[in-house]
C-alpha cells in the first residue's frame, strides 16, 4: 500500500494473516550503500505520508484519512503512520505502516485489519515496528 512502486525489484518479505481478517507484511531491501538506503527510506517515508490522498485520487469510490504518529528512536530511526479507508459499497479499513533504516538496511512493515483508527493497536504496532528496524542487522 502506497510504497509499491518505490521498492526496487531486489526486495525481500515476509507475510502474515489471521483468520480474523487480520494481516501484516514487511518486506526489507539491503542497499549497496548506506546513502542509497538512505535515500531510498526518504522515498517512502514521502510516498507514505501522502497516501490517503493518493488512494483517493486512484480509487474515486474509496475515502482515506491519514494520521501521522511520529518518529521511533530506534536505529537511524522509523516512521509511522495510520491511513483509514472507507469504500463506498461499506468496507472499512485501518492500515498502521512505518519505514525504518538501519545502516543499509531499509524496511517496511504494514498491519491491517477491518475496522477504524479506534480499532488500530497503535503502541503494540510500534513497539513491532521498532523492533523489526532493530533486528536488521
Amino acid at each position: 500500500m502506497c510504497v509499491g512502486d518505490a521498492l526496487p525489484s531486489l526486495a525481500s518479505h515476509r507475510r502474515y494473516w489471521t483468520e480474523m481478517d487480520t494481516g501484516a507484511l514487511q518486506v526489507t531491501v539491503v542497499e549497496r550503500s548506506t546513502p542509497r538506503a538512505r535515500r531510498l527510506a526518504e522515498l517512502l517515508r514521502a510516498d507514505l505520508a501522502d497516501c490517503a490522498r493518493r488512494i483517493a485520487e486512484q480509487y474515486p469510490g474509496i475515502t482515506a484519512t491519514q494520521k501521522d504518529y511520529g518518529e521511533l528512536d530506534v536505529e537511524e530511526g522509523a516512521h509511522v503512520y495510520g491511513v483509514h479507508t472507507v469504500a463506498e459499497w461499506g468496507a472499512s479499513d485501518v492500515n498502521l505502516l512505518s519505514v525504518g533504516r538501519d545502516d543499509r538496511a531499509v524496511t517496511v512493515v504494514q498491519w491491517g485489519q477491518m475496522g477504524t483508527f479506534e480499532h488500530a493497536q497503535v503502541a503494540d504496532f510500534k513497539q513491532t515496528a521498532a523492533t523489526a528496524v532493530d533486528k536488521l542487522y
